[in-house]
């Protein structure tokens, strides 16, 4: 195992930047940077083509693929394709690498786009059937104006989106047959991203405008699903008022030791009460999904300031990547303690304007 690790971070700027982790230094040095169109704000990779790497373009409704050509990040563009929406803000890569599939916060829209065996678009755009509108009846929040599908889950055999302007989380077949959703969320909960338990059997969803994490059973039949737990993913310093945006990434990180708990982390932004904004931190059960708990610290506070980007390394996830874009830069934490739960910051790279996600390679 290398101790160097390579991360790409999209931006809400027109380049994807990258960094070096040297964990045997504990350092972080910048890489190259990579010209791309206004807004990669989420990238993610080829599960077969290690070296295809794909980025939204959230303007101008875009997806691209690039090849790293490097190992100091730099990135060759290979091809573009129209996403069949506005405001594209995910995409997950099914696991037999054939298609790609794209959520959309402006438009509410989901769609697809076939892949060929080299991970390239085949089609310069979505047809119509490759294309998803999901219900929308209208709601209070002025948030919840229009249907915002936030995320794409690649989930066995469906496709999980967390829709924050419908207040819904939908359950899709591949061939967009709606045959469920998540049953539990309350009235302006917004949700936005979500992760399943390795067991399949239980969802936590981080939802945005109300700033709480909930947990919900997921019946693979698609029946309706039970909410579990709720939890605010606030510290008590912050009241809760209200605020731009509010929650924004939640990351389910394995064990890192045997019959060890795993690691739930859940990030803020923009609190009115502080300069710098929290982590929100969890123990679940490896074999339970529905046993969770707050770690014994709660929260880790003092990182940055709109904490967007968290995301664990894909060597094991001792370590966890966190971007502040208005604050803070990249910081890299190590999983510290018996159990991993706790976070300890080894590195830093604070020049590093407008990163939103990191990609580690």
């Amino acid at each position: 195992m290398t101790s160097k690790h390579l991360i790409l971070l999209g931006t809400h700027d027109n380049y994807i930047h990258s960094a070096i982790f040297d964990a045997e230094a504990c350092t972080l040095t910048k890489g190259k940077t990579t010209p791309t169109n206004p807004h990669p704000s989420w990238l993610t990779r080829h599960p077969k083509h290690k070296d295809i790497i794909y980025a939204n373009g959230h303007v101008e409704g875009k997806v691209f693929a690039y090849k790293l050509i490097d190992d100091q990040g730099g990135l060759a563009l290979l091809g573009q394709a129209s996403t069949g929406g506005r405001g594209p803000t995910h995409l997950a890569v099914l696991e037999d690498g054939s298609e790609i599939f794209m959520a959309h916060y402006n438009s509410g829209n989901i769609s697809v786009l076939p892949l060929n065996e080299q991970g390239l678009f085949t089609l310069s755009e979505p047809t119509p059937e490759l294309i998803y509108s999901p219900p929308y009846s209208a709601l209070k929040h002025h948030r919840q104006e229009a249907p915002h599908v936030h995320q794409i889950i690649v989930h066995r055999d469906e496709i999980i989106a967390p829709d924050l302007g419908s207040n819904k989380v939908w359950r899709l077949k591949k061939g967009f047959e709606l045959f469920g959703e998540v049953s539990g969320l309350e009235d302006g909960d917004g949700p936005r991203h979500a992760v399943v338990h390795p067991n399949g059997t239980h969802i936590y969803v981080l939802n945005e405008i109300s700033s709480q994490l909930t947990v919900h059973t997921l019946p693979p039949e698609g029946g309706p699903s039970e909410l579990i737990k709720r939890f605010s993913m606030l510290p008590a310093s912050d009241n809760g008022s209200p605020r731009e945006t509010g929650g924004a990434e939640i990351v389910l990180l394995p064990s890192i030791r045997p019959d060890g708990p795993l690691m739930l982390i859940a990030s803020n932004r923009d609190s009115p009460s502080s300069d710098t904004d929290t982590l929100a931190l969890f123990a679940v059960s490896g074999t339970d999904g529905a046993e969770v708990e707050r770690t014994k610290e709660g929260w880790y506070a003092g990182i940055g300031r709109h904490l967007r980007g968290v995301s664990g390394d894909d060597q094991g996830a001792r370590y966890v990547a966190v971007l502040g874009r208005d604050h803070g830069g990249l910081k890299v934490f190590e999983r510290v303690g018996e159990d991993g739960l706790q976070l300890k910051e080894v590195a830093k790279l604070e020049d590093i304007e407008k990163a939103v996600v990191p990609l580690w390679i």
